[in-house]
């Protein structure tokens, strides 16, 4: 999904940015990362066209509920797109014939892969393991429900300042401390 969101570019990854070493001293040494350029993948127009389609999939399609979800203060929306899937992870037992012996419900997943706006994209999934699976019959519905009540969180962020360089960072801690209480969750450095 990055690489649509980023017109069929792949970006580098970056986990550390820079280290610094002996601070103050005679031996103070500063490595500082310097990214490769971005190597396009996809052609410009295949990764419009593609983009096209996830949006329409959230204008008339599996994933119509998040239609003009994401308003702005100015008026203006988010453009959202992505793909819904919905998998039951069945294994049939066929016998002569053609004839179905046996068939058993495996796991089941629901998954909604998105991207807001020229900046956001992400993956929801929902995912019930075998012998449980069999009591669930959500589908890809549920993910995107997710992402649509998540709503108050995200739109603070898509309101906060815009970055477009690789490797950008300025958003992150923001984003971390809005995101993870709202999922019940904590960054390792809180306690």
């Amino acid at each position: 999904m990055g690489i649509i969101v980023n017109h069929g570019l792949q970006l580098p990854e970056t986990k550390i940015e820079s280290l610094e070493f002996g601070r103050g001293t005679h031996f103070e040494t500063r490595l500082g990362y310097r990214p490769a350029p971005a190597v396009r993948v996809l052609p410009e127009v295949v990764a419009t066209n593609v983009r096209r389609s996830l949006v329409d999939v959230v204008q008339d399609g599996t994933a119509r509920r998040l239609r003009g979800l994401l308003a702005r203060p100015n008026g203006s929306n988010a453009n959202i797109g992505g793909k819904t899937g919905t998998d039951d992870h069945r294994f049939d037992l066929y016998g002569a014939g053609e004839r179905l012996v046996a068939a058993r419900v495996g796991d089941r997943s629901a998954t909604f892969v998105f991207l807001i706006g020229d900046r956001y994209f992400g993956t929801v999934m929902a995912y019930a393991y075998e012998p449980f699976a069999k009591k669930y019959k959500f589908t890809s519905a549920l993910p995107v429900q997710l992402l649509k009540s998540l709503a108050p969180i995200v739109i603070p962020l898509l309101e906060q300042g815009t970055c477009h360089r690789p490797g950008c960072r300025e958003n992150a801690a923001s984003a971390e401390s809005l995101l993870l209480p709202a999922l019940g969750l904590r960054s390792e450095g809180s306690s």
